[in-house]
């Protein structure tokens, strides 16, 4: 079935006070402007985040990556690559001081499927909900914001796919969020994503609506469960993100917003996205859209896509920072 396509993209979440603890150490990724920083959070989890290191003080950009559990960052001989889009490439640029984090127990995804965490570790799966990534992003920030070469004042997040859905999360939860970019992300809970698919990609959407609520009920009866899986991954993590409503999380932040998606999007359905924009427009708040047409979950031509046209579409969201000051 088509909706299991989401699954390759993306309790409840608690406000986490000053939890950071002392720079464990630093170390430079061959052949990049980053810095590994490594710090242990209040859960005691070792977390591992990225830092460009410019010739002078810039904004912060948060880029936080789309599901699964891949690590960002891989070092090879004197080169360095990131599984992140841009991520690298931004940093060099120095208009940022641009960050990523690791999701805590990534690791190898080859051999896996793109967004599943279905081969990932069992100590990721046990771990990995949306408040748990939450504490370790906001952890991560809170320590970085201490260096002298991030320029104070604004603060910019962007997330793709899930990542988007955390940028709402930890926007909603981090007054100092100036502002943020959803490229792709859901617009109100994930579980709808779910049921706009079934409409949208089965011919009789009755039985397609059935098999989501079977799921839904297994997993609500089940809820930390990290070892039965739905839709490519674990109860627990679905349980999580169930409650998480970006739309809801930006109306509560004091961010600017700018969503961006493609209107032909198998993965994340655009009427998703179109929740939270409705939300947002019906309440005033400063919001820049932009619809792609006829694109992908990628912000590509289905039929020729080009990831030049995904760094198109992220420059012109940086454009967007600059000229709203």
């Amino acid at each position: 079935m088509r909706i299991l396509l989401i699954a390759l993209l993306l309790g409840s979440v608690f406000f986490h006070t000053d939890d950071s603890i002392a720079d464990t150490s630093v170390v430079g990724i061959p052949g990049t402007t980053f810095e590994q920083h490594q710090i242990t959070d209040k859960s005691g989890r070792q977390l591992t985040y990225y830092l460009s290191h410019g010739a002078a003080p810039a904004p912060l950009l948060l880029m936080i990556q789309g599901s699964g559990c891949g690590s960002v960052m891989h070092v090879q001989g004197n080169g360095s690559y990131s599984t992140l889009f841009d991520l690298l490439p931004f940093g060099k640029e120095g208009q940022f001081t641009v960050m990523a984090v690791e999701k805590p127990y990534s690791g190898d995804s080859s051999g896996q499927r793109p967004g599943s965490a279905e081969s990932c570790s069992a100590q990721f799966n046990h771990d990995f909900t949306a408040d748990s990534w939450l504490l370790a992003l906001q952890t991560s920030v809170r320590d970085a914001r201490k260096l002298e070469w991030i320029a104070k004042g604004r603060t910019l997040v962007v997330g793709l796919s899930e990542g988007a859905v955390m940028a709402t999360l930890l926007a909603g939860h981090d007054a100092t969020i100036t502002d943020v970019v959803s490229i792709g992300g859901s617009g109100t809970t994930q579980l709808f994503d779910f049921i706009v698919h079934a409409y949208r990609m089965c011919f009789d959407a009755s039985p397609c609506l059935a098999d989501v609520e079977e799921k839904v009920r297994a997993i609500n009866a089940d809820p930390a469960n990290s070892t039965s899986f739905a839709w490519g991954h674990p109860y627990k993590r679905w349980s999580s993100f169930f409650h998480v409503d970006p739309g809801e999380e930006l109306l509560r932040s004091n961010a600017r917003v700018y969503m961006a998606f493609g209107t032909a999007d198998q993965s994340v359905p655009a009427l998703s996205q179109e929740v939270a924009v409705a939300k947002l427009m019906a309440a005033g708040r400063d919001l820049t859209v932009r619809r792609v047409p006829d694109a992908n979950h990628s912000l590509t031509d289905p039929e020729a896509p080009n990831i030049n046209d995904l760094d198109k579409e992220l420059r012109l969201a940086l454009q967007w920072f600059w000229k709203h000051p």
